[in-house]
């Protein structure tokens, strides 16, 4: 049960970044102050200025949430780099070989890979981040501990790694989009007093007062202003490709109030906004010259979990005729208009979602003859069903009125209970305080239907956010982890379609959205990849900044 701890509370932001939005209001003020307002993009830079929810973790062995990861991306490299159907791409690993049973992976390095630090990347510094973000266990160490043989895995030469699993695992290149390798002499050279042997703290105090880092990638830090931005500027030395027009400078402000955003935006402080706003600030954020809405799909699915073990929801029938009875086509066009309906519970741009699967249409009539079918039926009075919408987003109650509304059309009492974040993620960690139904998106944490299966159904996730259904179904697990351990990819495709199948028997959840992220840009003058089709099927990268380009020359006067 320790990946459990390890992947629910301290994965709390990736896929709930929502959340936080009404925090950030405060900073956001801020912002306008005079003295903290960046100045208007001037000809001999190229400026490029993004709001995120918050302000990055400074570890990559600590952070996962959105800013987190997009800091990590630019300023980190990694072994591989993924392509847009998936799959991957050399990146610092020119080559890479695998055993037969798929346990030993062998990866040749780029030569003349330089750190920040002036330092040469070398196998040494694989081997080093990678003990280091397990030993940590924040952040995205939950990927490669189960799997890593950290006995076995070591550097051969400089330039040669050789890392060894404990059994297969079939995604196993995907997840290395997370391992963001760090300077080892670097870190070593501050690692303070900690819980981790020799190495103390693993230098991760000094990573996270953000004075440094200990990178390689296009770009590193200039400057951390702690809960308010990080600053990022090109790094000359960078041995990969960039865009010809690609920012020089870049900064990453960590709030999301919806007044600030938008008057930023009018006066060209701002190039491309975060994904929390409302629907009306996008609408006014259109109408100003230059501006433009990007909608950027997203693997990330709106879920209404039910509880598998909590009357009434414990009752297949009564699953099943909730999911009938749900309005879908109005949750969509009266409340978030932008997102489409999900096939099932894997997000529809991830390799292994089912291609057959059809979203689920209302049914009321269906839904009041499987309720007949109920161990309940005829004393649902008894067992009011308690649904648990997330405080800080409001447009989240909306939905839990239509659930209600629904419910009670075919004869299931709702009492809606609106609750901050922390209090879902204390109560989702017992089944006993778990309710009947709570809301919550959910994001993939790699490309492929593995990622999302796992955390969202496999009995090693129950206690986290991430799974308020109780699953706990042996079959559901055993099938998993077969498809997990199958390294042949057609194959572990075929198993990924057969668990959505049982999954859909099942009925423990609702898939309300599909999310479209939503970014208000300066279409004038900045060109945004993903606002013209360039989707990455991973979350965060498609801010890559190095693909972005700036050219202040047509900034609107």
């Amino acid at each position: 049960m320790e990946r459990k701890s390890g992947a629910g509370s301290r994965r709390l932001v990736l896929a709930a970044v929502v959340v936080v939005i009404a925090i950030a209001a405060v900073i956001g003020v801020l912002i306008l102050s005079p003295g903290l307002v960046t100045p208007p993009a001037q000809q001999q830079e190229r400026l490029l200025r993004v709001s995120f929810a918050n302000v990055p973790y400074m570890d990559p062995a600590v952070g996962s949430d959105e800013a987190s990861s997009v800091y990590f991306l630019n300023v980190y490299d990694t072994l591989v780099y993924p392509n847009k159907d998936g799959t991957v791409r050399p990146h610092v690993a020119e080559k890479w070989d695998v055993s037969g049973d798929g346990t030993v992976w062998t990866f040749t390095l780029r030569k003349g890979v330089k750190f920040h630090s002036g330092r040469e990347l070398k196998a040494e510094d694989v081997v080093f981040s990678l003990r280091r973000v397990i030993a940590i266990g924040e952040g995205y160490g939950y990927l490669f501990k189960p799997y890593i043989d950290l006995d076995k895995t070591r550097a051969l030469d400089d330039y040669t790694v050789q890392i060894v699993l404990k059994k297969p695992f079939g995604p196993f290149l995907i997840t290395l989009v997370r391992l963001y390798i760090v300077d080892s002499t670097l870190v070593k050279q501050h690692i303070g007093e900690g819980p981790y042997g020799d190495m103390g703290d693993y230098g991760k105090n000094w990573l996270m007062a953000g004075e440094a880092d200990a990178g390689s990638g296009p770009y590193r830090l200039l400057e951390h202003k702690r809960g308010e931005s990080v600053t990022l500027v090109k790094f000359d030395g960078y041995w990969g490709e960039s865009a010809k027009n690609s920012p020089t400078k870049v900064i990453m402000y960590g709030f999301t109030e919806p007044t600030t955003i938008r008057t930023m935006i009018e006066k060209r402080q701002l190039e491309v906004t975060d994904q929390w706003q409302p629907l009306e600030n996008y609408e006014a954020m259109d109408k100003i010259e230059g501006v433009e809405i990007a909608k950027v799909p997203s693997a990330m699915i709106f879920y209404i979990m039910l509880h598998t073990q909590k009357p009434p929801t414990d009752d297949i029938h009564v699953r099943r005729a909730i999911a009938l009875a749900f309005d879908y086509e109005t949750a969509i066009k009266d409340i978030m208009p932008f997102e489409k309906q999900p096939s099932g519970p894997v997000p529809g741009m991830i390799p292994g979602a089912d291609p057959k699967l059809k979203p689920l249409e209302r049914n009321v009539e269906a839904a009041r003859e499987e309720l007949m079918k109920s161990k309940y039926y005829g004393r649902l009075d008894q067992y009011p069903i308690e649904f648990w919408w997330i405080a800080e987003v409001p447009w989240e109650e909306r939905v839990a009125l239509l659930f209600k509304l629904n419910m009670e059309e075919i004869g299931l009492k709702v009492n809606v209970v609106k609750v901050p974040w922390l209090s879902v993620v204390e109560g989702m960690t017992r089944k006993e305080t778990t309710p009947n139904a709570v809301s919550i998106f959910v994001i993939a944490h790699y490309a492929e239907a593995g990622s999302i299966l796992m955390s969202r159904y496999h009995s090693e996730s129950t206690g986290t956010w991430e799974q308020g259904e109780w699953l706990m179904n042996p079959e559901i697990d055993r099938m998993i982890e077969d498809a997990l351990t199958t390294v042949d990819f057609n194959q572990r495709m075929q198993k990924y379609y057969q668990i959505q199948a049982k999954l859909a028997e099942l009925t423990p959840s609702l898939y309300v959205y599909e999310h479209v992220v939503l970014r208000a840009y300066q279409a004038s003058y900045v060109d945004y990849p993903a606002a013209r089709g360039e989707i990455m099927p991973i979350a965060e990268y498609e801010l890559d900044f190095r693909w972005f380009e700036v050219f202040p020359e047509r900034i609107p006067k």
